[in-house]
């Protein structure tokens, strides 16, 4: 939601909030502009860099996650559900087809794609349900039971000239898109409508080539009147 210049984000499960946010040439020499990416990091400094280390030239636009999928990806999140007594297994392990692993390789969702498809889920201790895929939800009176709750995650920061587009979708759209590829679709599009066609497309498109089927693929774009001023 906005208010007074801020936007705050509560995300509970595996959908996605995304900012696309215009570097300035000021930006890059560590003005105000910059010191907003700042406080939106759990990890610290947010440096305007690619995944590779490159920095971003001014003018580019940047996919910065606003929000931080629920899944058992996150190594913080699989701790606290094996906590409540969740078991944390893919399906190949679970029928037996892969071994057990103590852990589960972390992925940075939103920058690598997991094409395997294969992802970690969560059961019950003494029992092979209910197999999510997320970490956290709402109304799930099953898995609530080992730690899945609905406890929403929240993020808040100040509007500034470079925020440009704001892209919040399903983990249907995400799942073979990165954020920075998801910003660049929605950069070449004249109006948030055309945007949210084109990722739909692009998504629908990418599920089929991995899949013989889709999962939900529904989006918002929001393209910010503080990011076409000036």
């Amino acid at each position: 939601g906005f208010h007074a210049g801020r936007m705050t984000v509560s995300n509970v499960g595996d959908s996605r909030a995304v900012l696309g946010y215009r570097v300035g040439g000021d930006d890059l020499q560590g003005t105000p502009a910059e010191e907003e990416k700042k406080e939106i990091s759990s990890e610290g400094d947010i440096e305007f860099v690619d995944a590779t280390g490159v920095k971003y030239e001014s003018g580019s636009i940047i996919a910065i996650p606003l929000s931080d999928d629920q899944t058992p990806y996150r190594k913080d999140e699989r701790i606290r559900l094996e906590k409540s007594g969740a078991r944390i297994l893919t399906i190949d392990q679970l029928e037996g087809r892969k071994p057990i692993k103590e852990d589960v390789e972390d992925l940075n969702l939103g920058v690598d794609i997991d094409t395997d498809g294969d992802m970690p889920r969560v059961y019950l201790k003494e029992h092979n349900y209910p197999g999510t895929a997320f970490s956290r939800s709402l109304g799930d009176a099953v898995a609530e039971g080992v730690g899945v709750n609905g406890e929403p995650e929240l993020l808040t920061k100040k509007v500034t000239k470079g925020d440009e587009i704001l892209v919040i979708a399903s983990d249907g759209v995400f799942e073979f898109l990165t954020n920075q590829r998801m910003i660049d679709i929605c950069a070449e599009c004249e109006d948030p409508l055309h945007a949210c066609t084109k990722l739909l497309e692009a998504s629908y498109e990418q599920w089929l080539n991995y899949e013989l089927r889709t999962d939900d693929i529904t989006v918002i774009v929001l393209f910010l009147k503080s990011g076409k001023a000036d």
